[in-house]
């Protein structure tokens, strides 16, 4: 799936499988095979385009549906070498507080 930028000189995203639940909550699923340079803030960015999209012109309530990114990769981050969890299987980041907090609860990205 493809996502254009709200102008022609905005970046697109291109989505590998993107989906909705029953509840409205949007799923991006990105695979990676090979190591993809700024893969993490491009992960962020692809998940701005379904929450823009939530936002209705006119009055408009603010309560946002969940999204959950989705990275499915065949690497390791350079900052994750030399850390414990490096072999754990799946990594769940949420946006949290400077005391480990969750601050947004409707944000996730799970990589495996």
């Amino acid at each position: 799936m493809e996502q254009l930028g709200q102008t022609e000189t905005d970046r697109k995203a291109i989505y590998d499988i993107y989906c909705e639940n029953e509840n409205g909550e949007k799923f991006i699923v990105a695979l990676q095979k090979a190591r993809q340079n700024y893969f993490k803030e491009r992960t962020i960015y692809y998940s701005t385009f379904p929450i823009r999209e939530q936002a209705a012109k006119g009055l408009w309530n603010y309560h946002l549906k969940a999204v959950y990114c989705v990275g499915i990769l065949d690497f390791t981050f350079d900052d994750y070498e030399n850390e414990p969890e490096k072999n754990e299987v799946v990594h769940t980041i949420e946006l949290k507080n400077q005391h480990g907090k969750t601050f947004y609860d409707k944000a996730h990205l799970y990589l495996s």
